[in-house]
């Protein structure tokens, strides 16, 4: 069904795109990562982006696009049919037949880390950094607590479940937490053993044969549950299960029920392969439901990546996000670090870095991550912007060099010979000097006077380009002044 056949680059010193006549975007800089910076209006992505795309699309490489406006499952079908791609254009949606069970597939999936508890607890919890997001949990004083207990909640209940019934669900996740024993007078309760989900998933996961260290690993899931979770305090025991119910309920019914509880139709394997998958629920469509969906195939697609086999399949590969503020988290820093060698092209767009900021917390830590990843961004477009924060950054990024300031005085003084009538009285001095300063090579004003595209510029946006550690030619520095057309 996937498009193994379809052609495409692998070699890294292709240029995929012209920023002037002697200066090339390769695949290996793309293979950098690129974020693109500018405000609402500016032409970020009709022109940069558009850009961009079209040229990951025209070698070939597979891509996963993560969408925030209705139109842009539209404006990639286009890319796609201008390139030659439209066979390999596919959309993730309620509308369409492609079904995705990430539980199952990180379950049963190929490989030696199959199965592993720790790689589906990964998933929920780049769900429940969202969740957090929403309920105004994140940045709260015991955030580190709180997280940490959830994760360890999900760890118990997944290998419950494992162990038990050989299978994971999101319906049976739900059933073992609200289940499980609130109180130590409940767990000798037989009344409670009759009708607990959770202590039925215990006496079977008991009976099952195991191998020594899956027979140890299910006495620490039974500790946990006959001992530790109910004699936890009422109130952090109701704060760790609200913030798993929550996310959970959300995940069990309506949109993402359909799309992610039934049947696997499509896998992140389809984008190596060189499928051009657009997740259809912009967020500002599906709002918190969006998120959620876009975030479970970002980090499948992440996990699944880095793991490939780069000698069976050097195919190059995209990760889109514009809007990339609602889709951020703090594993981005950590995948963007090392998914050059898997041959990944992030292209991150959104209007300013105190987006980013404020999505992964708005703290000191939030604001590390942030920096961390726009630093392993290595290309960055800057288009027409407003915002002092941003265009400050940009051009300290960019950084300063010696300048020299010319000055001239000229001044009248008496004339201590003597005069005639014409000069009455008077002589003049004119001294010159030469200042040298440090100063920003570009300076932050120079960011809110790019073209911005439409009828008025003709199409043409202006961008200023920099690249760490290169050179352009064209000018001899580290940034360019490129000129994109709508």
């Amino acid at each position: 069904m996937w498009p193994f056949g379809k052609s495409y680059c692998s070699n890294l010193s292709a240029s995929l795109l012209n920023f002037s006549k002697s200066d090339h975007f390769c695949l290996s800089d793309a293979t950098e990562g690129c974020l693109v910076l500018g405000a609402t209006g500016s032409g970020k992505s009709t022109g940069p982006g558009k850009s961009l795309a079209r040229a990951y699309l025209s070698a070939g490489m597979g891509g996963l696009v993560l969408t925030a406006k209705a139109e842009e499952c539209k404006v990639w079908e286009d890319y796609c049919r201008a390139t030659g791609r439209l066979k390999d254009f596919y959309v993730f949606s309620t509308r369409g037949p492609l079904r995705f069970n990430f539980l199952d597939y990180e379950l049963k999936r190929r490989g030696p880390g199959a199965g592993l508890t720790e790689n589906i607890v990964h998933l929920f919890c780049e769900m429940l950094e969202v969740a957090e997001r929403q309920s105004g949990q994140a940045g709260r004083a015991d955030e580190g607590y709180f997280r940490r207990a959830n994760r360890q909640l999900l760890r118990n209940v997944v290998d419950l479940l494992v162990m038990a019934k050989g299978r994971v669900s999101v319906p049976e996740l739900y059933q073992a937490v609200i289940s499980a024993p609130t109180s130590l007078a409940q767990r000798d309760s037989n009344e409670w053993k009759k009708t607990s989900f959770c202590f039925q998933c215990l006496r079977e996961g008991d009976a099952q044969p195991k191998s020594a260290s899956r027979a140890h690993d299910f006495a620490i899931v039974a500790d946990y549950f006959f001992v530790e979770y109910p004699a936890l305090s009422s109130r952090t025991r109701s704060v760790v299960v609200s913030t798993f119910t929550s996310m959970v309920d959300v995940i069990q019914r309506g949109v993402l029920a359909q799309l992610f509880c039934g049947e696997t139709n499509i896998t992140p394997e389809a984008i190596e392969a060189g499928a051009v998958l657009v997740i259809g629920l912009p967020t500002k469509e599906f709002g918190e439901v969006g998120q959620y969906a876009q975030v479970l195939w970002k980090t499948a697609f992440q996990r699944s990546i880095e793991r490939r086999d780069m000698a069976r399949n050097k195919r190059p590969v995209f990760l889109w996000a514009d809007e990339a503020q609602f889709v951020t988290t703090a594993y981005d820093m950590q995948f963007q670090t090392t998914c050059r060698s898997s041959r990944v092209a992030t292209v991150y767009l959104t209007q300013n870095i105190s987006n980013m900021y404020a999505a992964l917390g708005g703290s000191d830590q939030g604001e590390y991550q942030a920096n961390s990843l726009f630093a392993n961004l290595n290309t960055k477009i800057f288009t027409a912007n407003g915002d002092p924060v941003t265009n400050e950054w940009a051009a300290a990024l960019i950084g300063k060099k010696r300048q020299f300031l010319t000055n001239g005085t000229s001044s009248t003084l008496p004339d201590e010979g003597g005069s005639d009538f014409w000069s009455m009285g008077r002589r003049t001095q004119t001294t010159a000097g030469v200042s040298e300063y440090v100063d920003f090579e570009v300076q932050p004003r120079e960011f809110t006077t790019l073209r911005r595209g439409g009828r008025a510029n003709r199409g043409q946006i202006d961008s200023i380009v920099f690249q760490g550690g290169r050179l352009f030619r064209a000018t001899g520095r580290t940034w360019l002044p490129v000129t994109f057309r709508q």
